[in-house]
């Protein structure tokens, strides 16, 4: 989702493209995915970013485990991937070239941008449905249904770096929503910002970085504790099955980042 206030890619969003460009040789891919045309886009995007020697722990993560997931739902046959606040995730043209639909939900002006660039790059997205929706208000569940997402098919859902933008009353829907429309199979894999209440030094930190990011990037809108995301998936249908933390930062420990590999919960049916 990240944008600046005019729809354009934010400076976050495109440090995070630079970086996914030094992480592409490693990432893995379908036969008949494009990642030259992923390169591109990311190209575009990232307009010149440079990225200083290392990388983000957490960024290279999340690309990790994210990858892991769509490249195992593929194996398994799943036919649907679902990308939630998309941006410019590059996935459904490095793991595109099959019969697998891919559903984009972004804002509308995001999705304009993107589309935008891949028109001027000459990059076809014959197999991607773009829905522009703002998830803070709209329904997911209904646009999902209108764009011909079979929800009596397993599906993989992402959701990579959403929900620190949204309230946790539009995570909670989301979750539901999707939980409404996961068949027996489907995957949901998610990312969280967590932190303790911690002292001093983190909340002076804390609030620091929470104004850097409403000038340059999406505010973040949930402030949720350690534990909170796993319950969160049980109270709206999920069962976790794998669970990743962060590293914790030195100067704010029991901050990270989490990522949630979760199964619909059987006795929660949707």
């Amino acid at each position: 989702m990240r944008r600046d206030r005019h729809g354009r890619p934010s400076l976050s969003a495109r440090w995070v493209a630079a970086q996914r460009l030094r992480l592409e040789r490693t990432r893995p891919s379908t036969p008949g995915g494009d990642v030259e045309a992923e390169r591109r886009l990311y190209r575009a995007i990232s307009g010149g970013v440079s990225v200083p020697v290392g990388r983000s722990s957490a960024l290279v993560q999340r690309t990790q485990v994210i990858d892991a997931e769509v490249a195992r739902a593929l194996g398994h046959g799943t036919a649907q991937i679902v990308l939630l606040g998309a941006g410019d995730d590059g996935r459904a043209l490095r793991f595109g070239g099959g019969a697998v639909r891919w559903f984009e939900v972004d804002r509308p002006s995001t999705q304009a941008d993107k589309r935008s660039r891949l028109r001027a790059l000459d990059i076809a997205t014959t197999g991607t449905t773009y829905l522009g929706l703002d998830l803070l208000a709209d329904d997911l569940g209904a646009a999902l249904h209108a764009a011909g997402h079979d929800a009596t098919a397993p599906s993989l859902f992402v959701a990579e770096e959403l929900f620190d933008a949204l309230t946790l009353e539009a995570t909670a829907s989301v979750c539901s929503a999707l939980r409404a429309r996961a068949a027996p199979g489907s995957v949901l894999v998610a990312t969280f910002s967590v932190a303790p209440e911690g002292g001093d030094v983190a909340r002076v930190l804390r609030s620091a970085t929470g104004l850097l990011r409403q000038a340059t990037d999406e505010p973040r809108r949930n402030e949720l504790r350690p534990g909170d995301p796993q319950k969160l998936m049980v109270v709206t249908g999920w069962r976790v099955a794998h669970s990743e933390a962060s590293a914790e930062p030195r100067l704010d420990p029991g901050a990270h980042m989490l990522i949630l590999v979760c199964e619909p919960d059987a006795a929660r049916g949707g």
